[in-house]
């Protein structure tokens, strides 16, 4: 892979004093003031510490001080900087070095080891624990973490009052709706905590709030030791702020491409829609995740009707090797995950009364690990896909989730010193894969649109253009006590991309009538995030794909991509709204307002009142229309003051101009 600097990124940019440095990337800096850890993170023009990043602990009994700190740069360029650090005292020495990349990425390299007087006089301290502490300020108010579980929201969401203790996990992300900071270790080697579900804790004390890192609550077996983990601070680029015009139509799960006659319709109707990207889902190939098809001439004669007008095409890659490939007999072995038993992940059966995935020809697949040869395969393989189809991007399934893996054939796993396999996560090789593919789609003006599940690992996701997100509640899990399952914080801390710099499609599979796409939107129009609507057959439900462009069109009309967006938790100055069930998000193009106007209560019909603050929003005229911009109703405005019907789980788009 060629290293050169990508879009939208800006040069890195270090400066450097007596014993400080300051690096400053796209939208933040991070400064190292006399210290090996930062001393400040700023993003989104606010800071995010509350006093500097701190190792801590007790040796020999005592408080570990540092006595003495050291930094300096060790090299720079626009692509990366190096910053190297010392700290130590009498009994330690800490050696740290940050490999700081150009989207913000920061790779902490720690070893710690005895000062060189106590080898020699033979008096090894005792480290009675160690802890690496990141102090928030209390601005912070939401975390997300991954792995997160199939069926509920559990790992997003608002910190609680009592904080969060956890066993360790390898991505965890701490802020608030605009920023935040990303923490990240691919395994727990060298891990000594005194419980394992207290590895990781959030702390909420009087004047910040804390997230601890247990390194070791027990003395180690034996110096030095090594930690690898990172941080970077959120949003990692800029939102486009053309992401509402990405009109998206999603075609089919395991459907084979259809005849030309079918394609010829299938092109007219979402040229109807006003859809600018196609998705083929894995039909296109009948080898799963595979980059070669049997239908190469219909491929290329979709793409190129779609090309014809406009359309964008994204062709289905996921993050399986399947027994059907070419490379399975010589690559299975090295490059599959296996569990610390030796076993393969991700079966899909096909048979009866035991489908979990119906795959047609008949084939069975496993997750391959990218931290292994598969990924130079699947990086040439796309690029030679991309040379015969024309293609313009990839829908990618699970492919930036970092798997677990113990396969040691391919670097994976470790073995504690009792000689346990573990896990680990292959977060820097799955970045690596996804830096690459976007460096080559980027390149062609194209799209990398990634599909996961509670998986919002920001170093990962930065070389994504869109993630989608929510599958994994979907099944009717979200039928009844919605808000209770998905909580407004949580979609804020997951689901929603802005505190992450990544735009977020929500997944909807419709059980009407308790859950349909339009309960859905009552959330996420208030979050400015649209949907993906699911069919039975793994379409992008017709239906709701024209409401949607319906959507669109108001949203293209009204000026979104220019105008200034006023969510509801903090617009409170320009509106007041009664009942609380009832939440207003809008945007504000000149003297005009889009209203998204959303009742959350799920039982009941709610007349809404909205009071707006004309002072506020600092108009320079009366306003003389507000209307229902889905039905076209006129809505009646006095005194600035507008009364709306809701159905439960519903929302209105209300323009006034």
């Amino acid at each position: 892979m060629e290293k050169k600097l990508l879009s939208p990124w800006a040069e890195v940019k270090t400066q450097v004093s007596n014993n400080n440095v300051e690096i400053k990337v796209w939208g933040r800096s991070y400064k190292f003031f006399n210290s090996a850890f930062p001393t400040s993170i700023v993003s989104a023009d606010e800071e995010l510490l509350s006093s500097p990043v701190r190792l801590i602990g007790m040796v020999n009994g005592k408080p570990l001080v540092w006595e003495n700190q050291n930094v300096f740069s060790l090299q720079s360029n626009n692509l990366e900087s190096v910053v190297s650090g010392c700290q130590s005292n009498n009994d330690l020495i800490v050696n740290v070095t940050f490999t700081v990349e150009f989207d913000g990425m920061m790779r902490m390299d720690i070893v710690l080891f005895p000062h060189p007087q106590n080898t020699s006089d033979k008096k090894t301290p005792t480290i009675d624990n160690l802890w690496l502490e990141i102090p928030f300020n209390h601005k912070t108010t939401l975390f997300h973490y991954w792995p997160g579980c199939w069926g509920n929201a559990n790992n997003s969401g608002m910190i609680p009052d009592a904080g969060l203790s956890l066993p360790f996990k390898p991505a965890f992300w701490l802020g608030w709706e605009e920023a935040g900071l990303s923490w990240f270790a691919e395994s727990d080697k060298g891990w000594r905590p005194a419980k394992d579900n207290q590895c990781i804790e959030v702390v909420k004390k009087d004047k910040e709030i804390v997230l601890r890192f247990r390194l070791l609550d027990t003395p180690p077996e034996k110096l030095p030791l090594t930690f690898t983990m990172g941080l970077q601070a959120t949003p990692v680029k800029p939102i486009p702020r053309d992401f509402h015009q990405w009109r998206v139509y999603h075609y089919g799960t395991e459907k084979r491409l259809p005849d030309k006659e079918a394609i010829d319709i299938l092109i007219n109707q979402i040229a109807e829609l006003g859809v600018t990207t196609f998705i083929l889902h894995e039909g296109w190939t009948p080898i799963q995740s595979y980059w070669k098809t049997s239908d190469g001439a219909k491929l290329k004669y979709l793409i190129s009707e779609a090309h014809k007008i406009g359309i964008k095409v994204l062709l289905y890659f996921g993050y399986h090797l399947s027994t059907l490939a070419p490379e399975w007999t010589k690559m299975a072995d090295d490059v599959l995950i296996k569990d610390v038993n030796g076993g393969l992940i991700g079966e899909f059966y096909y048979l009866p009364k035991k489908i979990i995935f119906y795959r047609l020809p008949d084939q069975t697949n496993y997750t391959v690990c990218h931290n292994s040869k598969w990924q130079d395969s699947f990086v040439n393989g796309i690029t030679q896909a991309l040379e015969d189809y024309n293609f313009d991007g990839l829908y990618l399934d699970g492919t930036i989730e970092p798997w677990p893996c113990a396969n040691q054939n391919h670097g994976c796993g470790y073995k504690t010193t009792d000689g346990h396999l573990k896990v680990s996560y292959p977060i820097f090789a799955v970045r690596k894969l996804m830096k690459h593919l976007y460096s080559i789609i980027q390149a062609k003006g194209g799209i990398i649109e990634a599909h996961q599940s509670t998986c919002c690992i920001t170093p990962i996701l930065s070389f994504c253009h869109c993630y989608r997100d929510g599958e994994h509640l979907m099944d009717g899990r979200l039928d009844t006590e919605t808000l209770k399952k998905l909580p407004l914080a949580t979609f804020r801390a997951e689901f929603m991309g802005k505190n992450f710099g990544v735009p977020c499609r929500f997944i909807v599979y419709e059980r009407p009538p308790l859950w349909t796409y339009e309960h859905a939107l009552s959330i996420t129009l208030l979050h400015d995030v649209l949907i993906r609507s699911v069919d039975k057959e793994g379409n992008e439900d017709f239906k709701v794909a024209k409401h949607l462009s319906k959507i669109c069109n108001i949203m293209s009309n009204f000026g979104v991509s220019v105008a200034k967006w006023y969510p509801y938790w903090k617009n409170e100055k320009f509106l007041k709204v009664e009942p609380e069930d009832i939440k207003v998000s809008f945007y504000k193009n000149g003297n005009r307002l889009l209203l998204v106007v959303s009742n959350l209560s799920g039982e009941r019909n709610i007349l809404g009142n909205i009071i707006l603050n004309p002072d506020a929003l600092e108009l320079t005229t009366d306003f003389k229309l507000c209307y229902d911009t889905i039905t076209g109703q006129h809505i009646s405005l006095k005194d600035y003051c507008i009364q709306i019907p809701l159905a439960p789980l519903r929302a209105r788009l209300i323009q006034i101009e």
